[in-house]
Order: C-alpha cells, then sequence, then structure tokens
C-alpha cells in the first residue's frame, strides 16, 4: 500500500459532506453489515499495523518494521500487533474494540527516497474520507466501517517513508534502510505516548 503525500495536504480541504454524509448512513435505518460475526474475541484496545507488498522493496516496509518489533519486545499492557500485508476487509477481525491505531507504510510525498513522514490523529481522520488506496479495499475503506459499527477512534497515527523502488524484490532499498532503525524508534515512542512500556527481549537488548 502506498499513501500520498498530496491527498494529506487535500484533508485539510475536505468538505463536510463526506462526513455528514456517514453520520447520515450510520443513523439510517437501511441495511448493515454484521462484523460482530467477522471479529475475533481479543483485546485490540491497541493496534500496531504494517502494511505493504513485501514482494515489491520499499512497499513493504510497514511489514518489515512490525515483524521486527514484534520479534524484539514485549508489550504492557499487551497490544495487537499486524502484518497486514495486502489484506483488505480481512483486518476487520483484528480490530474489535480498537481504541488507537498506528500504520506504518510507505508514502509517496515526493521527497526523496527515505524521508520519513508521521501524520498525527487529526489529519488522519480527514485522511480516511479520501479513496487514495492503490488496493481495491484500502485502509480509509475499512476504518469507515469499522467506524460506522464501533466508537471513534480514541488516537490514531501513520508513519511512513518515501520509497526508492516497487520493483520485485524481498530487501527495501539502501535508503529506506537506513531509516528503518528511526521508524522503529519513532514506533515505539508514540506507544510510549499511549502508556505502552517496551521491553527488550534477550536478543535484542541492543535494539535501540
Amino acid at each position: 500500500m502506498i499513501l500520498e503525500k498530496e491527498n494529506y495536504k487535500k484533508m485539510t480541504n475536505t468538505s463536510t459532506d463526506i462526513i455528514s454524509g456517514l453520520k447520515q448512513y450510520a443513523d439510517s435505518e437501511g441495511p448493515r453489515i454484521d462484523l460482530s460475526s467477522l471479529y475475533d474475541d481479543g483485546n485490540n484496545e491497541i493496534v500496531l499495523l504494517g502494511v505493504g507488498n513485501i514482494l515489491l522493496t520499499d512497499e513493504g516496509l510497514g511489514v518489515h518494521v512490525v515483524k521486527d518489533i514484534k520479534e524484539s519486545f514485549t508489550f504492557t499492557p499487551a497490544i495487537t500487533i499486524i502484518d497486514g500485508g495486502t489484506m483488505g476487509m480481512e483486518l476487520l477481525t483484528y480490530m474489535r474494540g480498537m481504541k488507537k491505531i498506528l500504520l506504518v507504510d510507505a508514502i509517496n510525498g515526493g521527497d526523496a527516497p527515505g524521508t520519513i513522514y508521521e501524520f498525527p490523529h487529526k489529519e488522519l481522520e480527514q485522511y480516511f474520507t479520501e479513496h487514495i488506496s492503490v488496493h481495491e479495499v484500502g485502509m480509509q475503506d475499512i476504518l469507515r466501517i469499522r467506524a460506522i459499527q464501533e466508537d471513534p477512534l480514541e488516537d490514531a497515527v501513520v508513519i511512513g517513508v518515501e520509497p526508492e523502488s516497487l520493483e520485485i524484490g524481498f530487501e527495501p532499498s539502501e535508503p529506506v534502510q537506513c531509516a528503518l532503525p528511526e521508524v522503529k524508534k519513532r514506533v515505539l515512542n508514540v506507544l510510549r505516548e499511549w502508556g505502552v512500556v517496551a521491553e527488550p527481549k534477550a536478543q535484542s537488548e541492543n535494539f535501540i
């Protein structure tokens, strides 16, 4: 999944008609999707989600980041860490009761490869009303449906990196690899702000 930085800029001009339309739909008497039949029974108040295709070099950076973090740390309280890959609506299975989400992805912002972007909740609320995903079903669609069925998110953050290559390959490009340690630190900082304590596993004490 690649996010376009320009779409974040457009968010500040997003018409309230879209948001009003969602509220109108939520208040309508029309049919509902019964998402409870899709959810698991886990406690998913805080979700760390990495998305992207690991077969396309830099597009898979979000997956690489969350995989490394999951292997390197234990968290208190426990959080849900998801390798989202290129999943679509299947992600709803992991989002029941979710209050906060931290999304890691590649972002086409037009800056130099390896540039790190971080977008806070206010920008994301508007971003998720825009259809900009390269996938048939994007994160904005998933969270839009979730918002109809559950209470609003308490917080949401996207951290991403400008890709250099989207060619076929398993390893990120050199600029993106150089950026990954800082991305991981930012992920841990956000989790810390949310009251989550990260304890390095024995083999990962030199991670940060």
